[in-house]
């Protein structure tokens, strides 16, 4: 079952500390770990920079989607985002969960106990 993985980040001092240079080779670890990921499993959605002039909006400056043929892709996604020494540069939220549909989502949230 698809799933999708939603990621929120804002970047630490250790990336603001980090020269231009510094930040390119960063960029090239990602771009290499990222080869090792299937894209017919794993398809990024989108990303980009949280708007912040929104009702109920979250602290982060940013955010990626992706859609991940299973939840084991989800995972590897995952792994490999660590690997990449991410952790040190972002802070960062996942999500991740199996794809529905609206009135999927509606059923799950009626079926909660009441409190």
């Amino acid at each position: 079952m698809s799933h999708m993985l939603i990621e929120l980040y804002t970047a630490t001092p250790a990336w603001t500390a980090l020269d231009p240079v510094s930040r390119g080779a960063f960029f090239a670890r990602i771009g290499a770990g990222m080869q090792h990921v299937d894209p017919a499993r794993i398809t990024p959605v989108a990303m980009g920079r949280i708007e912040q002039d929104v009702p109920h909006t979250t602290a982060e400056q940013f955010y990626a989607v992706w859609q991940c043929a299973e939840r084991l892709d989800a995972d590897a996604l995952l792994a490999a985002i660590g690997a990449t020494g991410w952790h040190e540069y972002f802070t960062t939220t996942h999500a991740v969960g199996a794809a529905g549909t609206l009135q999927q989502h509606l059923a799950e949230l009626a079926a909660l106990p009441r409190g």
